[in-house]
């Protein structure tokens, strides 16, 4: 991850620890705000992904998984931007939808570093479990908004530490083509 990355990576944990101390404090108008926000991230990075799809990996081998990607992050964006006026019990089960959905991906993603025998496997299970955990909790105090509003809060405050303390750890590279010359080239710069 570049420099660049790492500091926008951090601004981006404060921020979600900072929006989620306002939604705790003022859930009413928290809401909204909350609400809008993730719909305009989300639909940012869809159209980021979407540019880098028609600038960089037009004709790259997989590249249509990213132009439905994009698309996909900029519909949900979009979408989530216009649930400003629902319901807060709907509004409520939609982001537990969000929960659960980026639980299940955490724990596919850390099966697959299992799989390629990643030390850090276990870290992102713990999320993903986590991130399960904080839906399954929001769905059944569904019905006391006071509780799931704190449920809530408190994941978006563990995500953005987690994206705070991943900003500046280690990851680690996979070479699927290596030859001796670069793993030697690899073992030098370390």
């Amino acid at each position: 991850m570049s420099k660049t990355r790492r500091i926008i990576s951090m601004l981006i944990g404060i921020f979600m620890i900072v929006a989620a101390v306002y939604l705790m404090m003022d859930p009413e108008s928290g809401y909204a705000v909350i609400i809008f926000v993730l719909g305009v991230g989300l639909a940012a990075k869809g159209g980021r992904v979407l540019w880098n799809f028609f600038t960089l990996s037009l004709n790259s081998v997989g590249s249509t998984k990213l132009l439905y990607n994009g698309l996909l992050i900029l519909d949900l964006g979009i979408f989530t931007s216009c649930l400003v006026n629902v319901p807060v019990i709907y509004l409520m089960i939609y982001l537990a939808g969000i929960y659960l959905f980026k639980g299940v991906i955490d724990i596919l993603s850390a099966n697959d570093a299992r799989k390629l025998e990643s030390p850090h496997f276990k870290v992102k299970l713990a999320q993903g479990l986590l991130n399960v955990l904080i839906a399954v909790l929001c769905l059944v105090f569904i019905r006391r908004q006071d509780i799931v509003v704190y449920i809530y809060g408190g994941g978006i405050i563990y995500n953005g530490i987690i994206r705070m303390v991943n900003a500046f750890s280690r990851t680690d590279m996979v070479f699927d083509d290596w030859t001796e010359e670069s793993l030697e080239a690899a073992k030098e710069e370390k």
